[in-house]
């Protein structure tokens, strides 16, 4: 049964609430991922608790560089996933299979190459870009990070998969895939680091085989639930225009989410330095982070989802009441996070066995970002608007600057005001005032409304739509 959602009609809110709730879901259990593996190397990785806080060190120290290797698939995936929802908008299903074959297989490709390079470097990568220097934790970092690069090529697919999903509205399918995976990880977690004893080896080879489950069911879930997308040999097909718009719309997207992962990076070097008992601390509270962000974060795919539609279906006033909803229901649920991130603090550095200093700076983390967290959620809605629209470009260059902004202000208040290891939080505020600051203005210029791309697609081919 196709159970595509069309989000061109009905009441805005409920198409953008109902839409992003499958989405949080799917991303807490995909934040589950890092959790489980940091959580089980923190607990039961080595003979002595000295062994397990190297492992939980290494681990969190190798989070930045994952998101930086997966910038291009997220990024690609958002421009595909935009052109693939402005057709469905517009009823061109012909052209919108021939852009879904060209992002699934130059996604596969970007995957299997990156895996290589990925695991091949991962010491230069982990030492040199990533400065783990720390000898406890710097070969566990490396044994990690070579590992999980092999999973890239699945992690690759299943985001072209996801996105084409959501594109045509159905969100809940990433939700289905990740419990799938989630549930795997660490059942394979418990089983290879408690009855085989393989530290992060273990919890590395367990992700990679989850991932991998994850991207077959993904593709065998696309292909039974919509006709749309059983492709004929000769309808898969690498389509060089529809390439040429994904990449129109993709650039900018890899940028932006480049840029932020390279952000992270040079943040992460930063907690780097100052030793285990920081990288630790960070590493915790930057896991608490990304659970406290998933609301905003799914209000922004589920807004960039909703304005792809409409901007192809050409009904801009819904659009613009789509924002207003998604930044209100955005910052509402960033208070009770808010909220929830003060008082649960210490737990949830308990969580890793986080004793002395190193709890005692996770707690600093998280609190401090309590107390900022809505100036994200007022500053990502906009950008999910942006990009859905086609307005790409500027949204990369406000994640740029807010980015830039962030790793200058860290580095300025550690090397020019001795502020110390706490200036790797201290930075959120500026960046994210300043998202503001520059999309907003945007927005409310009108400027996105030129930025439709499905006038720039072919006509449609023989046989007109496929209904």
């Amino acid at each position: 049964m196709d159970k595509r959602r069309d989000m061109t009609v009905g009441s805005e809110w409920k198409e953008i609430l109902i839409f992003s709730l499958p989405i949080m879901a799917g991303q807490f259990l995909q934040q589950l991922y890092n959790t489980v593996d940091s959580i089980v190397v923190s607990r039961y990785g080595g003979a002595t608790q000295e062994i397990c806080n190297a492992m939980f060190a290494a681990v969190g120290s190798c989070t930045s560089l994952i998101f930086l290797f997966l910038a291009i698939s997220l990024g690609f995936s958002n421009g595909g996933g935009v052109l693939v929802a402005q057709l469905y908008g517009a009823k061109r299903e012909a052209e919108l299979r021939r852009a879904a074959s060209t992002l699934l297989i130059t996604q596969a490709a970007l995957g299997a190459a990156l895996a290589i390079f990925g695991s091949v470097g991962a010491e230069l990568l982990v030492v040199g870009l990533m400065r783990v220097t720390d000898e406890g934790s710097r070969l566990y970092a490396i044994e990690y990070f070579a590992i999980y690069a092999v999973g890239l090529i699945f992690q690759y697919i299943y985001n072209a998969v996801a996105g084409i999903l959501r594109a045509v509205g159905d969100s809940k399918a990433s939700m289905y895939f990740l419990i799938v995976s989630a549930v795997l990880n660490t059942i394979l977690d418990l089983w290879f680091v408690i009855s085989f004893g393989w530290g992060v080896v273990g919890v590395a080879v367990a992700t990679v085989i989850a991932q991998a489950v994850c991207a077959a069911f993904s593709i065998f879930y696309m292909v039974k639930r919509y006709p749309i997308f059983r492709f004929k040999r000769k309808e898969f097909v690498f389509d060089t225009d529809k390439f040429k718009l994904c990449l129109k719309l993709g650039i900018p997207a890899i940028i932006q989410q480049a840029v932020v992962s390279l952000g992270n990076v040079f943040i992460q070097r930063l907690v780097n330095s100052f030793g285990q008992v920081t990288m630790s601390a960070f590493n915790a509270g930057n896991r608490m982070e990304s659970y406290a962000l998933i609301p905003i974060f799914g209000m922004n795919s589920a807004v960039a989802s909703f304005t792809g539609q409409n901007v192809g279906a050409e009904k801009y006033d819904r659009v613009k009441r789509g924002w207003k909803y998604g930044t209100i229901m955005s910052c509402a649920s960033s208070v009770a996070v808010a909220l929830l991130l003060y008082i649960l603090a210490p737990d949830f550095a308990r969580l890793f066995s986080l004793t002395g200093e190193s709890y005692n700076q996770a707690i600093e983390y998280q609190r401090f970002m309590s107390y900022c967290v809505v100036l994200f959620a007022a500053y990502m809605p906009t950008t999910g608007l942006l990009q859905g629209s086609g307005d790409a470009v500027w949204a990369s260059m406000t994640s740029f600057v807010t980015l830039a902004l962030r790793v200058a202000v860290s580095y300025l208040m550690v090397y020019s005001l001795d502020v110390g290891y706490a200036s790797c939080w201290l930075n959120m505020p500026f960046g994210w005032a300043l998202g503001i600051i520059i999309s907003w203005p945007r927005y409310f210029s009108g400027r996105w409304m030129t930025k439709r791309v499905v006038g720039d697609v072919l006509p449609e081919r023989e046989g007109g739509l496929v209904e």
